[in-house]
């Protein structure tokens, strides 16, 4: 639910005002403004993502991301007050643990602080160069939006009486939003690494879709199409997974076992396959989702002390 609020930021700013830009005609050398040029009507998009009709200086492209942070932190704090009991205590620290047996999810949960930061990087930094920031101004102000409204829903969780501050889910929310820049900043990472979320709904559950762990897995993919000797082979077409999922941590009455598992492995590169048919901007979608029974993954439950082979139990774990 607290990722779902976040929504609400990418269309709180303030549109810009009736500037006018003046341009040059090498021909004439007269002196145009854009507001005499002619105008293309525009999309249902581009109004709901408020795209500027003309561009945008810095001064306002800088107004624009101060508003949607200011804008954007004061819904999350009235939100918090009126439903996640914030501000209802003294601020206190929450101590969750890390992947330890005894935590509330295994650790699913902290791999979701880094993977969700990770993607509204993506949609802030998308956000801002779709305004006409500039891509390398972008990789860094999306992150650090994405950053600041992930820390905020933490100091709010500080002054709850069910939450407390839990600075194990600050530093997986840095992890995100840094990798999310060495990503963008560098693209030999871009090109070989992804970092995905493998999930398959459970309508049965009564828990919401944000923090329903038992039916997610996160992996770091290795892509063989990003080296130069392999990316004319069909060997692009593969890649190497680690993944990390837990089972039963949550309504853990509906299931035998609790299961903390690490796997690896050898999967195929959706991406890749779908840009080869033609289908170069649906292919992108699994950059950051991973389809399932795409991999043939060999896994060691933490739990159970024990390995699980390929496919050897159902995608829910041992559910009873």
């Amino acid at each position: 639910m607290k990722k779902l609020i976040l929504i609400s930021t990418l269309a709180a700013h303030l549109l810009a005002g009736g500037h006018i830009d003046t341009v040059k005609t090498p021909a004439t050398e007269a002196m145009v403004t854009t507001e005499n040029l002619p105008t293309q009507e525009r999309t249902w998009y581009e109004v709901a993502m408020f795209k500027p009709e003309v561009p945008l200086s810095d001064e306002e492209l800088r107004n624009r991301v101060i508003y949607t942070n200011v804008i954007g932190a004061s819904v999350v704090m009235l939100w918090g007050t009126a439903f996640w009991d914030y501000f209802t205590t003294k601020p206190v620290l929450g101590d969750e643990g890390w992947f330890q047996q005894d935590t509330k999810y295994g650790g699913a949960d902290k791999m979701g602080h880094m993977y969700s930061t990770y993607l509204w990087s993506l949609g802030f930094s998308s956000l801002y160069e779709y305004w006409g920031m500039k891509e390398e101004d972008s990789m860094l102000y999306g992150p650090l939006t994405a950053w600041t409204f992930q820390g905020l829903m933490e100091f709010g969780d500080s002054f709850s009486t069910s939450q407390g501050f839990s600075y194990e889910d600050m530093v997986m929310n840095t992890v995100g939003a840094a990798f999310y820049y060495v990503r963008e900043k560098y693209p030999e990472v871009k090109r070989k690494v992804d970092l995905r979320l493998e999930y398959i709904p459970d309508f049965n559950s009564n828990v919401d879709i944000f923090t329903q762990y038992n039916s997610m897995k996160y992996l770091f993919a290795l892509k063989f199409s990003g080296f130069d000797s392999m990316e004319d082979t069909p060997m692009k077409y593969f890649e190497l997974q680690l993944g990390y999922y837990t089972r039963g941590y949550q309504d853990h009455e509906n299931y035998n076992d609790k299961e903390r598992v690490t796997y690896v492995g050898l999967g195929i590169n959706t991406s890749e396959v779908l840009k080869a048919m033609g289908w170069t901007k649906t292919s992108k979608i699994f950059n950051y989702y991973q389809l399932p029974y795409t991999y043939v993954p060999f896994g060691y439950d933490f739990d159970s002390e024990s390995y699980v082979q390929p496919y050897s139990r159902p995608y829910y774990g041992d559910k009873k």
